[in-house]
């Protein structure tokens, strides 16, 4: 029997061979049929099944008319027992043979044998089929495949396909290598506290000897003796000062409210908004039931009642919420709970029995809703009391919404704290940690329809839903206000993630998770500086990259030295550098660049940065197109292999990379904009490795725009958009350039994982009229940058809380 490899065959496994054969009858060998026919049958290609070795011979005793195919593909077993009679009756019925390593088959083993055997009955190897994209072992066997001496460059093709497949890997390598490196050097960090740890606690236990000492010393007694006088009046006056001075909270101990509590203070809903919106809310045209799910496991008596306290004082009224014990074993809380379902008719109380986690809980609450939308609150955290009341308002204007989030920040004992400005919905930034974190609302159904939560993936289970959510809906909302407040307590990863150790874990699985169903290659890892991740993919064909860039007659070493440095620290393997002189470039400044290895176009007439740019694009003809200012330096050899691997994913229009002064502070970590007029850097000035807010410095993230100082783009989008526009200054054509972009589809990416140093960056120029065109043509977006959210400062584009 034939054994079944179809684990090994792809969602588009029909699709990707019917590309490389695009005529003929297919005949399938070991794979399932149920599995593998409705592919076939999608593309409307004719294909015959056989799942074992007499399947097929019955197979092909049927009329030589119909048993006669132009391709076989045989997912072959790990058993060599029927290779000569299969290859025999295959080279008989078949044109050509494709073979394909099934389960538990080592493509190094079997492989140079199935080729032997076959070539007995006359099919050779072409090594000019390139299947590496149905999978990287395939071969083809054909019965022709060509004179001998024409399989010398063929052959030669496919080593030097070999060989990009190796470089690959060693780039795999060098990634996991840096991983480790990285990994090293937060283990080592936590070791020095450690040890400063421990150095501290013998310090004490010596303190708390000599002092143990000091009380049982002579000494001591007799001092207390003389002092005992005047120690009676100071007791009295301390007793009194207890019974006259009002108690005061731990937050009122504090030394006052933060910056933030007082911005808090101004946006948040007063009594008066509430009783507005209550009444707003009961004329609303969509008045859907809310299903608010919070499990309950041992949590603190006084905690669930302020968070029950919370839901029952929203402004929304139209809501259930479904209080689910995860088999709790504390008995105040046993007894409490009952009497915090019947304080309101909407509250259902879920008795559980064992405890079985979070995401078997929450699944016994989405059972158990009624509502058409779903909210998660935690068990010991707070809503805003117009939380409920915004969800609803935003669908009466978005009434195909499947997620809705909010704004957080965290409750600590002295109020709320560090607030979690969100921008909108953002792909890689997603990728990169949950940010959509609380709150949420989801529609049910489309919950339900993705399998609820999975007990595999518990303390990462709101990410691990969305991620799989967000494969299933675009319509993805963002409230741009504080609704919900995350409580920092002992076993809580609101006070760091470090709380929940396997939490990280179980967040790069779920990644993981969701990058397979999407297909693609990659690599997730953790960052040990912000405990975020970086998901890096595999470059699945580096293509022809043109690197252009500007120079200045009056400049002529400036170009040299970026050329320099680049050829000398880029692993890319393959681009081509054209420099573009332009600004009236005179005689010597061309015969300065002749010798060089590497193309020099003329630009005429006066220097025109957009326009040189769009020039060149039409003087070259590669794939992707690197526009790179003359002042740049290379740090890492893979800077352009990690832009790359964002390009070549048919979302994104454009890739930006994380720019650096000399002095290590960051000029360009991508652009914001409508901040201090049209555009401003985001970051600027930050230290290189600084965080930024959120970590969003040091992540993949999306943004409006980034600077043609270092852009990456597919020739495609710049021509389906336009390329430069030249009537405007420079940096406002990149703006412009981003935001057409952007107005088609395309994502823009920023990395701060390609890192290059700008030693003498353009400074900012008004241009009163460059200004004007683009508010005319760029209104609405000027108004809302939909990476920055409007809480954060409108002067300077530093993330900060802004009016």
């Amino acid at each position: 029997m034939l054994q079944s490899a179809i684990h090994s065959v792809r969602p588009d496994f029909a699709r990707r061979i019917a590309g490389k054969f695009e005529r003929g009858r297919f005949l399938v060998i070991g794979a399932d049929p149920k599995k593998v026919a409705p592919q076939f049958g999608e593309i409307g290609r004719e294909a015959v099944f056989s799942e074992s070795r007499a399947d097929l011979a019955e197979t092909l005793r049927q009329d030589p008319a119909v048993t006669r195919f132009e391709i076989a593909v045989w997912f072959y077993p790990s058993g060599k027992s029927d290779d000569d009679r299969i290859a025999e009756e295959l080279s008989r019925h078949a044109d050509d043979v494709v073979l394909i390593a099934g389960a538990g088959a080592e493509v190094a083993e079997r492989r140079p044998h199935l080729v032997e055997c076959f070539g007995r009955f006359g099919l050779l190897p072409d090594y000019g089929c390139d299947l590496g994209g149905i999978d990287p072992g395939a071969i083809c066997l054909r019965h022709h495949p060509g004179e001998l001496e024409a399989l010398f460059p063929v052959v030669e093709t496919a080593f030097a396909r070999l060989n990009r497949r190796l470089s690959a890997l060693q780039r795999i390598l060098r990634t996991r290598m840096t991983e480790l490196e990285a990994a090293d050097r937060h283990i080592a960090a936590l070791e020095e506290k450690l040890l400063k740890l421990k150095q501290y606690r013998s310090e004490l236990k010596l303190l708390n000897e000599q002092r143990r000492r000091l009380r049982k010393s002579p000494e001591r007694r007799v001092g207390q003796v003389l002092l005992a006088p005047y120690r009676i009046p100071e007791r009295l006056i301390k007793a009194a000062w207890k019974r006259l001075r009002p108690h005061r909270t731990q937050g009122e101990r504090s030394a006052g409210p933060t910056e933030y509590q007082e911005w808090l203070q101004r946006h948040r809903a007063s009594a008066s908004d509430l009783d507005r919106m209550r009444h707003e809310a009961r004329a609303f045209a969509f008045q859907p039931l809310i299903s608010v799910i919070t499990p309950v496991f041992d949590t603190p008596v006084r905690r669930l009642e302020e968070a029950v306290e919370s839901v029952l004082t929203q402004a929304y009224e139209n809501w259930e919420l479904l209080l689910v014990d995860d088999g709790s074993s504390a008995s105040d809380l046993l007894k409490a709970l009952p009497d915090l379902a019947a304080r309101d008719r909407r509250i259902v109380l879920v008795r559980g029995g064992k405890h079985e986690g979070i995401s078997a809980a929450s699944n016994q609450g989405l059972a158990l809703a009624r509502g058409g939308w779903v909210a998660l609150v935690d068990h010991d955290d707070v809503l805003e009391p117009d939380a409920l009341f915004q969800v609803v308002k935003l669908l009466q204007t978005h009434p195909d919404a499947d997620l809705i989030f909010s704004d957080e920040d965290k409750l600590t004992e002295n109020g709320c704290d560090a607030p979690l400005f969100k921008p909108d919905w953002s792909p890689d930034l997603f990728l990169s940690y949950n940010y959509i974190g609380h709150l949420t609302a989801m529609r049910r159904e489309t919950v339900q329809k993705v399998g609820g939560f999975r007990r595999e993936f518990d303390s990462a289970q709101d990410y691990d839903l969305f991620l799989r959510l967000v494969e299933q809906t675009n319509q993805i909302h963002h409230i741009p206000r504080v609704l919900y407040h995350w409580r920092r307590s002992a076993s809580s990863s609101a006070i760091s993630v470090r709380q929940k150790p396997g939490q990280l874990e179980a967040s790069r699985l779920a990644i993981e998770d969701y990058l397979k169903r999407r297909c693609e290659a990659a690599r997730v890892a953790v960052d040990w500086r912000t405990h975020a991740f970086r998901v890096s993919r595999e470059l699945l064909e580096a293509k022809r990259i043109s690197i252009i860039i500007p120079g200045r007659h009056d400049e002529l070493e400036r170009p040299t030295c970026c050329i320099e440095a680049l050829t000398a620290k880029t692993s890319y393997p393959s681009y081509e550098i054209v420099v573009v002189q332009g600004g009236g470039q005179s005689a010597d400044a061309h015969g300065y660049f002749s010798p060089t290895s590497h193309r020099s176009l003329h630009f005429s007439g006066a220097f025109n940065g957009p326009a040189v740019k769009n020039f060149a694009v039409k003087e070259t003809d590669s794939t992707w197109l690197l526009f790179l200012d003359d002042h740049l330096e290379v740090i890492e050899t893979d800077w352009l292999t990690i832009m790359a691997e964002h390009i070549q994913r048919p979302e994104v229009g454009a890739v930006g990379a994380r720019l650096v002064n000399p002095n290590d502070t960051i000029e360009h970590a991508g652009i914001v904009i409508g901040v201090n007029g049209t555009a401003q850097p985001a970051f600027r000035g930050f230290p290189a490795e600084h965080p930024g807010a959120s970590r969003q410095l040091q992540v993949t993230r999306n943004c409006s725009a980034v600077s043609s100082a270092c852009m990456l783009m597919r020739r495609e989008v710049f021509q389906e958009v336009g390329g430069f526009d030249e009537s405007l200054p420079e940096s406002l054509a990149d703006v412009d350039l981003c935001l057409k972009m952007r107005r088609v589809g395309y994502l823009i990416v920023y990395t701060p994982f390609a890192k290059l140093y700008w030693h003498k960056p353009q400074p900012d120029k008004i241009d009163p009229r460059g200004d004007a065109i683009m508010r005319e043509r760029w209104a609405d977006v000027l108004q809302r940058d939909p990476y920055y959210n409007p809480n954060l400062s409108r002067v300077r584009a530093d993330f900060s809380l802004g009016k």
